[in-house]
C-alpha cells in the first residue's frame, strides 16, 4: 500500500472593521481596521489505494464540521481579544484603563457551525480591584449564555415546524452535538422574539380563530382552548401580523388595538384599516368593526354555513338545503373590470356596475322573502343580518376603482399552518405556550419573514463590518 503524509497550510485574510461604541474602548466616531493573515495547519494521511473522491469530500466535511471551522473561530476570537487589549481597554465598572492579567476561563458555545471552545482573558482593574472580561463588551451574548444568538434563531425556527423532541433530534443529527428537548423548550419560553408591534395601519384587516387542546390545572377546567389571530394586508400584498391571543376576548383585542393607535381621547379615533373581512362571527364583528371604515362578510362562509343551518335548524332535506345555498352563491359574486386608463370607459363601467349592484341587492331581498315564505326562519335571519356587508367589495370598487377580497382566504394558509403545529403536532398546551408558538409561526411564514429577519439582524448586530477572504491552500511535504 502506498501512502502519502502531508500537512496543509491554509491562509485566510480577514479585514475587520467596527465603529466606535460607548464605554470608551475606542473614540466615538473613529473606525479601526485590522488586517491579518491566519494560518491553520491540518495534517493529512491519504492512501492512494482504494482512493475515492467522495471519501475525500466526506473526510474534509467531517474535519471542518468538528474541528476546522470551530477552531478557526476560536483563533479569530483570540486574535481579536489580543488586539482589543493592546488597543486600550477601559474598566466597565470605573472607567479606568489600568489593569493586569487576572486569569483565563473556558467557555463552550453552541453555534450553527458546531461547538466552539473559547478561552477568554479576565483582567483585574488596578483602580477598583474588580475583574472583567474585555470580550464580553463585544459579544452579542446574554450573561452566562452557552449559545450564540444565530443558533438560538435556528432552534426557534426548528421548533415551529416540529415537536420539541423531534427538533432536538433533528438538530443533534445536523449539528453533531447534543441539545436536549427540555433546553429547546426553555429557550422557547425565554425568547422575546415574539413581541409584535400593534401600532400600524393597513388596507385590509382580517380576523380568525381556531381551537386547541389545552392542559387543565384541575378536573373542573375545560381542555378546550381558543386562539384568536389578527392579520393586516396592504394592497401590494404585504402581510402585517398584529398578534395572536389565547387569554383575551375579541373585546379585549379590539380595545388593545384601538388604544395602541389612538394617541389621545381628546381627538376622534381614526380607523386603522380600510376594510375588515370576517367569517361573520357576531362577536368579532361587534368588537372589531370600529377599527375599519367598512366591513366585508366572507362570501364563502355565507354559502358554506347556510347549508347546515337549513338542515339542522330549519329541518330541511339535504338536497333542498344544497339547492338553496347554490342559489345564494349565484347572487353574491360579480366580476369587476380592471381599472381602465380611459376616463370615459371607466365611467361607463361604473354606471353598469351601479345598475348591476342595485339588481343584486334586490335579488337578495327577494331571496330573503322566499326563505320567509317557506318558513325557514333561521336561514332568513342569517342572510338578512349579513346583507349589508355582502357587497362591500363592490361599493369599494365604485368609490376607489380598487376592490377588496370577497373571502378570508388570505388568512387561511396561516391558520392551516397554526393548526398543523398546535393541533396535530402538539397537545395539552398552556394558554401562554399556545399563544407564544402561534406568534412565532406568524413571524416565520414566508410572507411575514422579513419581520422575523429584521428582528434578529438587530439583535445579533449583523452588518458588513467583518469580511473574510480565502487566499488559497499551500501543501508542505
Amino acid at each position: 500500500m502506498q501512502s502519502k503524509h502531508s500537512y496543509w497550510l491554509l491562509c485566510f485574510d480577514f479585514p475587520l472593521k467596527w465603529r466606535g461604541w460607548q464605554g470608551g474602548l475606542f473614540m466615538s466616531g473613529t473606525h479601526t481596521v485590522i488586517s491579518n493573515k491566519i494560518s491553520l495547519v491540518f495534517g493529512s494521511e491519504i492512501s492512494l489505494k482504494d482512493f475515492s473522491f467522495s471519501q475525500l469530500i466526506v473526510a474534509v466535511k467531517n474535519l471542518f464540521d468538528t474541528e476546522g471551522v470551530p477552531g478557526f473561530v476560536k483563533a479569530l476570537v483570540m486574535l481579536i481579544e489580543s488586539l482589543l487589549i493592546k488597543s486600550g481597554v477601559e474598566c466597565p465598572h470605573c472607567g479606568k484603563d489600568k489593569h493586569h492579567f487576572h486569569s483565563k476561563s473556558d467557555r463552550k458555545l453552541k453555534t450553527s457551525i458546531g461547538e466552539v471552545n473559547l478561552v477568554l482573558t479576565r483582567l483585574l482593574c488596578l483602580s477598583c480591584k474588580k475583574t472583567f472580561n474585555p470580550m464580553a463588551q463585544l459579544f452579542d451574548l446574554d450573561k452566562y449564555s452557552r449559545k450564540s444568538r444565530e443558533f438560538e434563531k435556528l432552534s426557534l425556527e426548528t421548533v415551529t415546524n416540529q415537536s420539541f423532541r423531534r427538533s432536538a433530534k433533528n438538530l443533534n443529527d445536523t449539528m453533531g452535538f447534543s441539545t436536549a428537548h427540555s433546553t429547546l423548550h426553555r429557550w422557547f419560553w425565554d425568547t422575546d422574539s415574539v413581541n409584535i408591534n400593534q401600532k400600524k395601519r393597513v388596507d385590509l384587516l382580517i380576523a380568525d380563530g381556531t381551537g386547541f387542546k389545552r392542559s387543565k390545572d384541575n378536573e373542573f377546567e375545560t381542555n378546550k382552548g381558543s386562539i384568536k389571530v389578527l392579520i393586516g394586508y396592504n394592497k401590494n400584498g404585504e402581510v402585517i401580523p398584529f398578534g395572536a391571543w389565547t387569554r383575551a376576548s375579541w373585546k379585549d383585542i379590539g380595545k388593545l388595538i384601538k388604544n395602541k393607535n389612538h394617541p389621545s381621547d381628546k381627538i376622534k379615533f381614526k380607523p386603522i384599516a380600510g376594510t375588515l373581512i370576517t367569517d361573520g362571527e357576531e362577536e368579532i364583528v361587534r368588537q372589531l368593526k370600529k377599527l375599519a371604515e367598512s366591513h366585508q362578510r366572507c362570501l364563502f362562509h355565507m354559502t358554506h354555513e347556510l347549508t347546515p343551518l337549513l338542515r339542522y335548524k330549519d329541518i330541511v332535506q339535504k338536497d333542498e338545503a344544497i339547492k338553496i345555498s347554490e342559489e345564494l352563491n349565484e347572487l353574491l359574486y360579480l366580476d369587476l373590470p380592471e381599472v381602465d386608463a380611459d376616463p370615459l370607459k371607466s365611467l361607463e363601467d361604473k354606471l353598469k356596475i351601479e345598475i348591476k349592484l342595485k339588481s343584486m341587492k334586490e335579488a337578495i331581498d327577494d331571496f330573503i322573502n322566499e326563505l320567509h315564505s317557506l318558513g325557514y326562519s333561521k336561514a332568513k335571519g342569517f342572510v338578512e343580518n349579513a346583507k349589508s356587508q355582502l357587497f362591500t367589495y363592490i361599493d369599494n370598487w365604485l368609490k376607489t376603482g380598487i376592490s377588496n377580497p370577497k373571502v378570508t382566504s388570505l388568512v387561511e394558509r396561516m391558520m392551516r399552518e397554526i393548526k398543523r403545529r398546535i393541533k396535530r403536532m402538539g397537545y395539552k398546551w398552556s394558554d401562554q405556550g399556545a399563544e407564544k408558538m402561534t406568534r412565532l409561526i406568524l413571524l416565520q411564514l414566508s410572507s411575514t419573514k422579513h419581520f422575523w429577519e429584521a428582528h434578529w439582524q438587530e439583535k445579533m448586530g449583523t452588518n458588513a463590518n467583518i469580511k473574510l477572504s480565502f487566499l488559497g491552500v499551500t501543501v508542505e511535504n
